[in-house]
């Protein structure tokens, strides 16, 4: 039977990943040979004199494994050795060195940790298995791209390994909707990481972007390499979607107006699912039907109109603490800023409105490949948080409720702004639709992108939300994230991510190629004009 042009094409890359291991393995590119104690995702080489100047930490070699397999690992912590100047005892090396001599070195090695990426094979790579006998020779790539083992497509590229330019390293695009983290201190490149090699992926991949910048300045249009759509925090509507109000009954829509008037005025003071804040709600609800018969012109009369109803209502749906519960809310009603009941009038009088709403936004990026920033600039934390809310609200219902697929990526940066590790007031809410947001948007085509100076902690992000992360990129780290890091790197030199240059992240998680974390780089890339 003769073979599809697929299966040639994959018989041939087979062949052709056989070929350069076999380039590889060469009495030129031999660097050291496993030592003792190796096992089957871990190893010890002990290098070839003078090797040490020719092979540093992350690079990545191929095990020629005596137990009758190749293998693909990468160097982690490098050691030299000398017992002649051990610390443990006196020895004629010390005495040499105390009186500035240089010892011996014929008793010096110099050994590195290698961390086992998986099995070579004519499909690409796939787990080891065997353990890694001692003996075995371990030999470096010098101009040959290990990348080309994976057989993985090599188009969608997010940088390159360590120094070698010429070494792309692949993402695999189909974990794009399983949550993106990028974490490092301020200054060390996770913003520019995001413009210049996250975005770029995202749509080549064929989704949307819509990026939310706390500060306005991170991702304005002369920054970026490509063309944006910009949308101001104080051009956008923060009134409930028109689309999540249709869905719904008349007495369903005054329900969600009193659900956002409370919100507004901090619950009265109580926790959310109190039950007195469900009766203040019941109140407000049945004071709006009963204002809104009378067409009230202005967002003050209606604002007086519900001061004067709604307490007197309350009598009706609790007992506790009446007395103080009805000033209590009538003191909040009459120190609501106006705008919020003139936002309820425009959307029972149906008025347009100059604003930009929610569902024009997503509309606006929806063919693919399409950038829009939100800029929350010159506005306080809780209206940011308010816009925010009113966005992922319209897109969790098109995900939850009508079942759609999104296409739209989101970005989040100054992400524990949103879902810090302790959330109080607004921030509970945001960080409760981000976690919603990250487990629908797996199956409906919404990846989000969090970025952050801290992973855990004070400095981090929500636990709850840090759980939905599958692909990382973990830049230099501040002191208080060495325990996080330790658990997601394992094998990785602590000191040496402290000490990163700007610009270098470890990238692992699903969308890696490799099991265990690999050093990228990457290069800006000028937009043309």
């Amino acid at each position: 039977m003769e073979k599809s042009e697929q299966e040639r094409e994959e018989e041939q890359g087979g062949e052709n990943r056989m070929k350069l291991i076999d380039e590889v393995i060469k009495d030129e590119n031999r660097i050291g040979i496993i030592g003792d104690g190796a096992e089957v995702t871990w190893a010890p080489v002990i290098l070839i004199e003078g090797k040490e100047k020719n092979i540093g930490t992350e690079e990545l070699v191929l095990i020629n494994n005596l137990n009758g397999n190749k293998i693909l690992a990468v160097c982690r912590r490098g050691y030299g050795r000398n017992p002649g100047l051990s610390k443990e005892r006196y020895s004629p090396g010390r005495a040499y060195a105390r009186v500035g001599e240089l010892p011996s070195p014929s008793r010096e090695s110099f050994d590195f940790d290698l961390s086992v990426i998986g099995e070579i094979t004519g499909d690409g790579i796939r787990q080891n298995k065997l353990i890694i006998a001692p003996r075995s020779e371990v030999y470096m790539f010098k101009d040959k791209n290990p990348f080309e083992l994976m057989n993985v497509d090599m188009q969608y590229e997010i940088g390159y390994y360590k120094d070698h330019k010429e070494w792309k390293v692949p993402a695999l695009v189909e974990y794009i909707p399983y949550h993106i983290g990028v974490f490092c201190t301020t200054g060390w490149g996770k913003t520019s990481l995001v413009r210049h090699k996250i975005i770029p992926l995202l749509t080549k991949a064929g989704y949307s972007v819509l990026i939310f910048d706390w500060k306005g300045d991170d991702y304005v249009p002369e920054k970026m390499n490509m063309p944006v759509y910009v949308f101001k925090a104080d051009e956008i509507s923060e009134e409930i979607s028109e689309i999540l109000l249709k869905e719904v009954n008349e007495e369903g829509k005054y329900e969600k107006f009193a659900e956002e008037l409370l919100k507004n005025m901090d619950y009265i003071g109580y926790t959310p699912d109190s039950g007195v804040v469900k009766a203040f709600k019941r109140a407000i609800k049945k004071a709006l039907e009963e204002c809104l018969k009378n067409k009230k012109k202005n967002g003050e009369e209606l604002k007086e109109c519900l001061a004067n109803k709604a307490p007197n209502l309350l009598q009706e749906y609790t007992n506790y603490r009446l007395d103080d519960n009805k000033k209590l809310l009538k003191n909040y009603i009459n120190d609501e800023n106006k705008s919020s009941f003139d936002k309820v009038l425009k959307h029972i009088k149906g008025d347009s409105d100059e604003l930009v709403k929610v569902e024009d936004i997503i509309e606006s990026i929806k063919e693919k490949g399409k950038i829009g920033v939100v800029d929350l600039s010159g506005r306080e934390k809780d209206e940011k948080l308010k816009i925010f809310l009113n966005i992922a609200k319209f897109l969790r219902y098109k995900m939850d409720v009508r079942k759609e697929k999104i296409g739209v990526a989101l970005i989040i940066d100054e992400a524990p702004q949103y879902c810090p590790h302790s959330p109080k007031g607004l921030e509970n809410d945001t960080t409760n639709i981000i976690s919603d947001l990250c487990a629908l948007g797996r199956s409906y085509e919404l990846p989000v992108v969090l970025i952050s100076q801290g992973m855990s902690g004070e400095i981090g992000i929500n636990a709850a939300v840090r759980r939905n992360i599958n692909t990382w990129f973990i830049g230099k780290i501040h002191p208080l994230d060495r325990e996080e890091a330790k658990k997601l790197l394992p094998r990785v030199d602590l000191d040496f991510l402290q000490s990163l240059d700007v610009g270098h992240f470890y990238f692992f998680g699903n969308m890696s190629p490799s099991p265990v974390p690999l050093l990228i780089r990457f290069e800006i890339v000028e937009r043309s004009e």
